[in-house]
């Protein structure tokens, strides 16, 4: 029999430990409840930034497509089949069209990206980039060819110049690099796509794919907020705060509006002939320049946009799209190694070592050419070549890709870094012009290997001056790079934060 009570108590114990169970059981629910949105609203705002950046760098894998499309088209206009075929000089003046139309797409940037917006000037700009690939797909002649060339040219050098700021007020600081770095691979994922159609699309396929994605953009890029510093420049808080909120993913931006706020009233504004009149400005344009002549006096887009051409006169015994498709891949994947490494070993090494390894490769290229014309039996070692362009690929994206682009923007005060940033995209445009015309005439003239030998000494000399005059700036302050501009002695070797004043 049971003790009178003990059934009470043993109740009473029961129900205090269902009771305890219970209010933890409700404590987990209750943290499972708050846990689950918090979550959601992670992974929501995580997808949001990842859209945001495609959408906007779909500009750039337009880019892409078009700095690759001279590579397939110049082989196939030269098949018995195309409608059409174009002599050497009009090759070479279609593939001079584009960086004759960039020439002014940072003109026209400069002075309308803080009057209509970042979002709205890429927006007007993309469409010129629409009607370069409906020319292409009716072209009749290079005529046409010229025109589409040039009319995507302007937007493009407007994307390098716009983009890059668009994409760097648009998201947290703690992301610009990876924002930066999806810049390299999308322009690479373009070249890598027109390799990949090339064998077996005809050039109206190609115009038609290669004009979704400025298609897409049209259609994609209203539904994205405008910059929050441009509505703040325009004195429109309530529309910049509603912008921070479609960004961020939380009401609650009162911090960085503030930071917003305090580093534009904080900007200077400069004049273009600061850039000129101020000796530590004009020493920074003057090293900037010497870095883009080492980036377009490589060869870069003539290679490029003969490559097509170039690797079918290597006498490979591979598929020619195959290589071309080969060669796009390792360009991404050495822009992608670049990305970890220029902050390890710095600005100046890697610049230097891209830069006589570029000239080695070019040395290599026209030697073969040149004993290929000279009667020497060079099929057999046809590889040699393969090997020299694949190595000049890796070289140029590890270093003269991307290095002018970087010092660029560690070198000159936010007050006349717009300025600076036109006058650099124009001059390199130039650059592109003239590498590109020259060389199909010089090739034409006296041959390849006149061409690659020029290339390889103009480089060198480029390497060895820059040994010289080039500062490292690599995890040094704004102050510390100024003072080594102007030739003071600095001391701050300490990794250090960039200041406010340069950063995008």
């Amino acid at each position: 029999m049971t003790e009178p009570g003990k059934t009470d108590v043993v109740t009473d114990v029961t129900t205090i430990n269902d009771q305890k169970d219970h209010a933890d059981s409700t404590e987990d629910t209750t943290k499972d409840t708050k846990l689950y949105p918090q979550l959601i609203a992670c992974v929501i705002d995580i997808n949001l930034k990842i859209i945001f950046l495609l959408i906007v760098n779909l500009t750039i894998l337009s880019s892409g497509l078009s700095y690759a499309w001279p590579s397939i088209s110049l082989l196939s206009y030269q098949k018995r089949s195309s409608d059409f075929h174009l002599t050497s000089s009009e090759e070479s003046w279609v593939v001079s069209a584009l960086p004759i139309g960039s020439c002014f797409g940072p003109i026209v940037s400069a002075l309308l990206v803080d009057r209509i917006g970042r979002k709205w000037y890429l927006y007007l700009t993309s469409i010129p980039f629409l009607a370069s690939w409906i020319l292409i797909y009716y072209a009749k002649s290079w005529v046409y060819l010229f025109a589409a060339r040039f009319l995507c040219g302007f937007p493009i050098g407007s994307y390098f110049a716009v983009v890059p700021l668009y994409l760097g007020e648009l998201v947290e600081t703690r992301i610009r690099g990876a924002a930066s770095m999806t810049m390299g691979l999308l322009l690479n994922l373009g070249h890598m796509i027109v390799y990949g159609i090339g064998s077996f699309a005809d050039m109206q396929l190609v115009a038609i794919i290669c004009a979704v994605p400025t298609v897409l953009f049209i259609l994609l890029l209203p539904w994205i907020p405008e910059s929050p510093y441009y509505y703040l420049k325009k004195g429109n808080e309530k529309e910049a705060e509603l912008s921070l909120i479609w960004l961020r993913g939380t009401t609650n931006n009162k911090k960085e509006m503030k930071e917003i706020d305090e580093f534009i009233n904080h900007e200077k504004h400069g004049d273009l002939k600061d850039l000129f009149t101020i000796p530590v400005h004009r020493k920074a344009l003057l090293l900037l320049l010497l870095l883009l002549a080492g980036q377009q006096f490589s060869g870069m887009i003539a290679i490029q946009s003969f490559s097509g051409i170039l690797i079918t006169n290597m006498n490979l015994q591979l598929n020619t799209y195959m290589v071309l498709l080969i060669l796009g891949a390792i360009s991404a994947l050495s822009i992608g190694v670049a990305a970890f490494i220029i902050d390890r070993i710095g600005r100046k090494p890697l610049f230097l070592v891209s830069t006589y390894i570029v000239a080695i490769c070019v040395c290599i290229l026209g030697t073969y050419f040149l004993l290929d014309k000279r009667g020497f039996k060079v099929q057999q070692f046809s590889a040699i070549p393969l090997v020299a362009i694949i190595v000049y690929y890796i070289a140029l994206s590890l270093g003269l890709t991307s290095i002018p682009s970087v010092v660029s923007s560690e070198i000159f005060p936010m007050s006349v870094r717009s300025w600076a940033t036109a006058v650099a995209n124009m001059y390199g445009a130039v650059l592109a012009v003239i590498v590109a015309k020259c060389y199909q005439i010089v090739s034409d003239a006296w041959g390849n290997e006149t061409i690659f030998y020029i290339f390889g000494g103009i480089e060198i000399v480029i390497a060895t001056t820059a040994i010289f005059i080039m500062p490292e700036t690599s995890r040094k302050s704004f102050m510390a790079i100024q003072e080594m501009l102007n030739g003071k002695t600095c001391n701050a070797t300490k990794k250090e934060e960039l200041s406010e004043a340069h950063v995008a």
